[in-house]
């Protein structure tokens, strides 16, 4: 058989190499990916040296799942055009072999290389963006769908590279180096992104993977798979194992190869022997035999006499050691997504690639799409190059048409599919990520090494389970702290949080973490603490998914509102049960601060029919009108106290601190023996009544009330903070300090005043003075601006607001208004929050959209 040929246009005999590419493609990712993909586990830490390990997938119907999620479709696309484009190669190669055709059918040798390349430069801009642009909420569990502006800079990020590459390739010619070697060279660099990745990646989770495979094929538990392996997974763990171990012995191979090819390459020529083997092809250099381990391997094996013997056992070594890389990122695409999910590169090694936090991982459907997503876009492109490039090359690329049998491509495409190019290239990439992954395997040793010390429990997911259904056995019921806080009885809400962080029964560690975790996302919220809130409520999905899980979803998406962050809130907002009516109300606040967002048709009905909506669009209204007080009643609810209250704060702007003391006694008075809500147990109210005798110069009523408040609510944040007030006026004596820190900010140890714009969002600063607190201010409510010489009104549409803020340090607002100047009111769990009333917002658009 003579070399194979460029056959131009398209024969019948063309169209089964599709064929059977495209089934094949589509059944192998229908079948063995999500097999590969059940059993993925996200690990973080809850604990000094302890980390909890929960399953993501703990189904094939789950891994599908997964992979059908919305997240997902681009690396979906990535991974079946790379794998169709390596098999419709093969199966080309395979057509010619069995003399079934003269040659490569052009249709689909273009088909394939664009279904190659266009992925392997995918995977080199997606490895990297990850390793370059600064994961979103880096440091800080948020959760953010892949904004248009991160989308962008990623395809510019991948642009300007391949601009780089063609620049570093002029340079090389300008400097005379060979077209082979400036062509090897440039595409080297070209795809050197996802070698990189690979390198840390694998040499970071070297460890971690090295202990579990070796306990799984042993039959035993490991630390991350806390059940008996069955026969099936201890094979795949015996073969993770063997690879995870060569894979240092290879790196080194390959280390020793180059050097030895940069100081002496004249001592590695084969003997006689092995120059009369039939099978054999002289290489260019021992890189394209495996090293000096195939070089030797070859010598070695050359004393077989059987061909049938020794030609596929020769084969298959050299194979790996020039396809480890590959067959890592391809083949073991599905350890190197264990690997990323696990989230154990902190402890296991040094260096690694951090994609999203690990409770983010457990708690959110689209953060595991994401990393899943760059398993596929970062590592099968990059590795179905590899793949291809070795399969065209390999054996003195007996696979590539050369010279005239390229018919009409001779002076186009092969002058670039080159021979020495491409032989040259592929071990070149093979090469790149064994010494990425030596470099990073080295430095990660002593960091590795302390994996044992570090207790990973894999059971406690069980454990915890079990614990909660006997929860209201083990504990007497109580009433949740979304009850309490919602009747003002936050000092016995304190008091139940401080029995929950001193518990007396280890048995019941687990569950123990999981009520503190759950009560502090409850009281920060309560505080209208949204970033504290926020990081619990991630942690308390992360623990446990399923129960609390919409107390939690609500949390989420309120914290992501109250911030501002509507990007961050668009994913979390589509987790909620649209026709909830604490759903639908951030689903209207989202809408107002979002005016390319429009409300669920399910949540319109709820809403039409809910009183506190009425009360939050008179809101709007009123700040437009710049009326601080609304006509109608108040109910006597927890969300109607708030506003009431709210309503007090800007009737203190205006000066009209008088008339809010006569209304708000006014009110007292008449619900003082509600048979749910009496007011005269309501602190809070007390706090507002004494803040306005103050305004009023009558310092002692406000001292009598502090003192009784004292006494009956000594842990109550808002008494805390009218006590403190009164001892800066020289009134009356200080408090000692909370020890569970569930207070206003300002009444904690430590730096407040840089501290409140990211904790208290929602709330103005006590202190006025700085041009970040007037910014924040401005974000956080824009009524601030109002006073008895200017009108919200003329400002509340205006995003520089924060420049008109009448407050500038000498002249600061009413004692403790940022106790009680709320925005927006909802609930959550029937608990009632503020959202505030940022400024930029346009009251004629609201109306237009009908949200007013």
């Amino acid at each position: 058989m003579t070399g194979p040929v460029i056959v131009e246009g398209f024969a019948s005999i063309a169209v089964v190499p599709l064929i059977l590419a495209a089934v094949i493609a589509l059944l192998f990712w229908r079948t063995v990916v999500p097999r590969q993909l059940r059993g993925l586990q996200v690990a973080f830490e809850t604990g000094p040296m302890r980390y909890e390990v929960h399953t993501v997938t703990e189904s094939f119907g789950e891994a599908r799942d997964l992979l059908r999620s919305r997240g997902m479709r681009f690396g979906v696309a990535t991974y079946l055009f790379a794998l169709t484009g390596a098999l419709l190669l093969f199966f080309e190669y395979l057509i010619y072999a069995q003399g079934q055709s003269d040659g490569f059918h052009a249709p689909n040798i273009s088909l394939a290389l664009i279904l190659i390349i266009l992925p392997a430069v995918i995977s080199s801009g997606s490895s990297l963006g990850a390793q370059i642009i600064k994961p979103i909420g880096h440091g800080k569990a948020k959760l953010q769908e892949a904004s248009s502006a991160r989308n962008t800079a990623y395809i510019a990020l991948t642009i300007l590279w391949f601009l780089g590459v063609g620049l570093f390739y002029s340079l090389l010619g300008s400097w005379g180096v060979p077209f082979t070697h400036r062509l090897s060279g440039s595409l080297l660099l070209a795809f050197s992104p996802s070698i990189v990745a690979y390198g840390r990646v694998m040499g970071t989770s070297w460890q971690a993977l090295r202990q579990s495979s070796a306990q799984i094929a042993k039959g035993n538990p490991s630390p991350f798979h806390n059940h008996a392996p069955n026969a099936r997974q201890q094979v795949i763990a015996r073969i993770v194992h063997l690879n995870t171990l060569a894979m240092p012995v290879v790196a080194i191979n390959t280390l020793l190869s180059l050097i030895a090819i940069l100081v002496a390459p004249e001592l590695f020529t084969h003997s006689e022997r092995v120059l009369e083997l039939p099978e054999y092809r002289e290489q260019a250099t021992i890189m394209e035999e495996g090293g000096i381990l195939g070089f030797f391997l070859i010598e070695l094996f050359s004393n077989i006499p059987d061909p049938g013997l020794r030609v596929p056992l020769v084969t298959s070594i050299l194979l790996f050691l020039l396809l480890n890389v590959a067959l890592v990122g391809f083949l073991f695409v599905y350890e190197v997504a264990r690997i990323l999910f696990l989230d154990v590169q902190d402890v296991s090694g040094r260096g690694g690639i951090r994609l999203a936090d690990s409770r983010l991982l457990r708690a959110e459907r689209s953060q595991q799409a994401k990393v899943l997503n760059f398993c596929f876009t970062g590592f099968a492109g990059q590795s179905m190059l590899l793949l291809a490039l070795a399969m065209i090359t390999f054996w003195d690329s007996s696979f590539l048409p050369q010279g005239g049998a390229c018919g009409d491509w001779e002076n186009t495409l092969c002058t670039y599919v080159e021979k020495d190019a491409m032989e040259e290239l592929t071990w070149m990439l093979a090469s790149g990520g064994q010494i990425c992954f030596l470099l990073i395997w080295l430095t990660s040793l002593q960091v590795g090494s302390k994996l044992d010390d570090i207790t990973f429990d894999a059971s406690i997911s069980e454990q915890r389970q079990m614990l909660t259904q006997m929860e209201d056995m083990i504990y007497l019921k109580q009433r949740p702290f979304t009850k309490l806080i919602a009747q003002d009885k936050w000092t016995r809400a304190i008091e139940h949080y401080d029995e929950i962080l001193n518990p007396t029964e280890t048995s019941t560690q687990g569950l123990d973490l999981l009520r503190q975790t759950g009560a502090e996302m409850q009281l920060f919220a309560g505080l209208n603490r949204w970033e504290e809130a926020e990081e619990n409520a991630v942690s308390l999905l992360a623990l446990q998914t399923g129960r609390d899980a919409q107390v939690a979803r609500l949390i989420l998406a309120a914290a992501s509102l109250c911030q501002r962050d509507l990007p961050e809130a668009a994913p979390r907002l589509a987790l909620l049960n649209k026709s909830d009516i604490e759903a639908a109300r951030l689903q209207w606040f989202a809408a107002v601060l979002d005016s390319k967002r429009s409300v669920p048709s399910a949540s319109k009905p709820v809403l039409g029919v809910d009183p506190l909506m009425r009360r939050n669009i008179d809101l709007l209204n009123r700040t437009a009108n710049g009326e601080p007080r609304a006509n109608t009643t108040y109910r006597n609810k927890p969300a109607d106290r708030l506003m009431l209250l709210g309503d007090c704060a800007r009737m203190r702007l205006s000066g009209r601190s008088e008339e809010a003391l006569s209304m708000l006694e006014a009110f007292m008075k008449k619900h003082e023996e509600h048979a749910e809500l009496p007011t005269s147990t309501w602190s809070q109210g007390r706090v507002v009544a004494a803040l306005l005798h103050l305004d009023a110069d009558r310092p002692n009523t406000a001292v009598r009330i502090a003192r009784e408040l004292r006494k009956q609510e000594p842990r109550h944040p808002h008494v805390r903070s009218l006590v403190r007030i009164l001892n800066e006026l020289g009134l009356l004596d200080a408090m000692a300090t909370e020890p569970t820190k569930m207070t206003m900010l300002i009444d904690s140890a430590g730096d407040w005043m840089r501290e409140w714009p990211i904790l208290h969002t929602v709330h103005i600063s006590p202190r006025l003075g700085s041009t970040q607190a007037r910014k924040h201010a401005g974000r956080a409510n824009a009524w601030i601006v109002h006073s008895k010489d200017q009108s919200v009104s003329k400002y509340w549409m205006k995003s520089n607001l924060w420049k008109k803020i009448p407050y500038n340090g000498e002249h600061e607002p009413p004692h403790g208004l940022y106790l009680h100047l709320y925005g927006v009111i909802t609930t959550i769990a029937g608990m009632p929050v503020d959202l505030g009333l940022p400024s930029g917002i346009n009251h004629n658009d609201l109306v237009q959209r009908n949200l007013v």
